[in-house]
C-alpha cells in the first residue's frame, strides 16, 4: 500500500514508471522488493496532487505532464512534507530530478540509473549485478520456465541466430540492420531472426523470409528459448535485462565488450565482440554443441543464482538501504 510521504519510510522518484524500457523494468522491481521492508511512495512527472492506482502502489503526481521530464522546484508541488527520515529513490539523477530531491529534506539518496562522476556526491547507484566474486544477490529477473515447452508458433525451426537489434523500431520495407545483415551473410545456411519493433524477422542467407509479431513478454521468451545463441546488439544499460532471460533459458549470449551484458558473458554466460570480425568468431565458436553446452550449463548457473532469487535480492535491497529485513 502506497502512503503519502510523511508516513512513508521509502520514496521512489520515477520519470520512467509508464515507459516500456529496461529503467522502467528494474525501477518497478526495486520498488517491490523495497516494499518488503517499508511503506513505499512512488512520485512521477504527472499533474499535481493526481493519484492513479497501478499495481500494488498509487502514483502521486508532482507536476508537469504524465510521461514528460521533471519539473524545476518551481513548478513542482509535493503533496504533503517530506519525511526526513525517508529513503529516497531515483531513478536517473538527472540534473532536474536532483533539484527536486535536494528541495526536500531527504539529502542522499540513491539512483537505479548508473551514476556519472559528476553526478552530485550525495546519489549512489544501487548494486543490482552481483560483485564479480559474485557475492550479493542481484536484481530478479524472472521468466517463464513453460517458454521452454514450445517454439514460438510462428516459425517451424529451432536453434537459430536470435538477434537483438542496435535500432528502437523497424520501418515497414527495410533491410536488417548493418551487423545482422552480416551475419545472414556470413552464415547463409542459419536462420537469422531479428527482432525489432515488436516483430521477429526471419532471414536465410540475405533472403527475407517472412516476419512474425510478438505480441507479449512470453512470446519474446520462446524465441529466446529456442534459439542457438542470442546476439545482443545493444543490451540495456542498467543490467542487461534480455541477456540475463536468455541465460536462464540456457542459451548462450553474444555481447558487445563495453557492455554491462559483458559481465554476464564473462561470467561464463558466453562471448563478447569489438567488431563484425569478433562477432564472427564468438558465433562460429558457439555453433559448435560442445561449446553451446558448456557455456549454456555455466551461463544458466550463474544467471539462476545471480537473477533467479527473489528473496535473496529483498534482503540485499534493505541491507543497502539499512532498512529492517522483513
Amino acid at each position: 500500500m502506497s502512503l503519502d510521504v510523511a508516513e512513508a519510510s521509502i520514496v521512489v522518484m520515477s520519470s520512467s514508471w509508464c515507459d516500456e524500457s529496461e529503467l522502467s523494468f528494474v525501477t518497478r522491481s526495486v520498488a517491490g522488493a523495497a516494499s518488503r521492508s517499508g511503506a513505499v511512495s512512488i512520485f512521477t512527472p504527472s499533474p499535481a496532487g493526481e493519484r492513479r492506482a497501478d499495481g500494488a502502489f498509487d502514483l502521486v503526481g508532482i507536476g508537469a505532464a504524465q510521461n514528460a521530464t521533471w519539473p524545476d522546484v518551481v513548478t513542482a508541488h509535493w503533496p504533503h512534507e517530506a519525511d526526513a527520515d525517508a529513503v529516497w529513490i531515483v531513478d536517473e539523477p538527472s540534473e532536474s530530478a536532483l533539484a527536486l530531491l535536494h528541495g526536500c529534506p531527504g539529502r542522499a539518496a540513491h539512483s537505479i540509473a548508473p551514476v556519472g562522476l559528476d553526478t552530485d556526491p550525495s546519489v549512489s547507484q544501487l548494486r543490482l549485478i552481483p560483485r564479480p566474486d559474485r557475492s550479493g544477490a542481484g536484481l530478479h529477473v524472472p521468466i517463464n520456465p513453460l517458454a521452454r515447452t514450445g517454439r514460438h508458433t510462428g516459425l517451424g525451426f529451432t536453434g537459430y541466430l536470435l538477434v537483438l537489434t542496435d535500432r528502437p523500431s523497424r520501418p515497414p520495407v527495410t533491410p536488417p540492420t548493418s551487423k545482422a545483415a552480416w551475419l545472414t551473410a556470413r552464415f547463409p545456411e542459419q536462420y537469422v531472426v531479428v527482432v525489432e519493433g515488436a516483430e521477429a524477422v526471419v532471414w536465410k542467407g540475405r533472403a527475407l523470409r517472412g516476419a512474425v509479431p510478438i505480441d507479449t513478454r512470453t512470446d519474446l521468451w520462446r524465441l529466446v528459448a529456442h534459439a542457438a545463441m542470442t546476439v545482443d546488439l545493444d543490451p540495456g544499460a542498467i543490467v542487461a535485462r534480455e541477456c540475463i532471460e536468455s541465460l536462464r533459458f540456457g542459451t548462450p549470449i553474444v555481447v558487445p565488450a563495453h557492455s554491462v551484458a559483458a559481465r554476464h558473458a564473462q561470467a561464463g554466460g558466453g562471448l563478447t565482440f569489438r567488431n563484425v570480425e569478433d562477432m564472427f568468431e564468438a558465433v562460429e565458436r558457439l555453433m559448435s554443441p560442445q561449446e553451446r553446452e558448456c557455456f549454456s550449463r555455466d551461463g544458466a548457473v550463474y544467471a539462476d543464482s545471480a537473477f533467479g532469487d527473489p528473496d535473496g535480492f529483498v534482503a540485499a535491497l534493505a541491507a543497502t538501504l539499512q532498512l529492517k529485513h522483513p
